[in-house]
């Protein structure tokens, strides 16, 4: 994975828009669903819970799929850029004791790898106006920084995919 720019404003109208969607459809499906099957193979008396958990079932169900033929839009590239960056950054995190252990070894992967995190991170930040996380994030960065040479600095951001994470974080063991 790598970078990319995103546009705040319209990565914010575009996330606001999808969630109201998907919240909109699941409330209408399960509440559907749920009185269909209240209504069909309820009991008049009550006790219909597990009817209407299978409505809240179906609920997610139908918006899953409903998202799931939405996923390669092109008009949603910007917020599933920013899904999938997510996604790589909790992979960073899950073994950040591991790859701080190597950065601090001299390990140049580990390095790199790190300061992807740290420019992905305060792009997500930034994109979901989370300010106290980005100036905090910004100074736990600037120390890292300071530990690079300047040719790491300077050399452009590698493409980190998980077997590159993967790879790097069992040199540790």
């Amino acid at each position: 994975m790598q970078l990319q720019d995103v546009d705040k404003a319209a990565y914010l109208k575009l996330s606001r828009k999808v969630s109201i969607t998907l919240i909109i459809c699941f409330a209408v499906s399960a509440l559907a669903s749920g009185q269909v099957l209240v209504h069909t193979l309820g009991n008049p008396e009550g006790g219909n819970f597990y009817l209407n958990l299978a409505g809240v079932i179906v609920g997610i169900l139908i918006s899953s799929l409903l998202f799931s033929f939405y996923r390669n839009d092109p008009r949603l590239e910007s917020l599933l850029y920013v899904f999938r960056l997510k996604r790589m950054l909790a992979r960073v995190t899950n073994r950040m004791h591991k790859l701080k252990q190597l950065s601090e070894q001299g390990n140049h992967n580990a390095r790199m790898i790190l300061r992807f995190y740290y420019e992905g991170l305060l792009q997500v930040y930034f994109l979901e106006s989370n300010e106290y996380g980005h100036t905090e994030l910004e100074k736990e960065q600037q120390a890292f920084l300071a530990t690079l040479t300047e040719e790491q600095r300077a050399e452009p951001l590698l493409v980190v995919e998980p077997e590159l994470i993967e790879v790097t974080a069992k040199l540790a063991d």
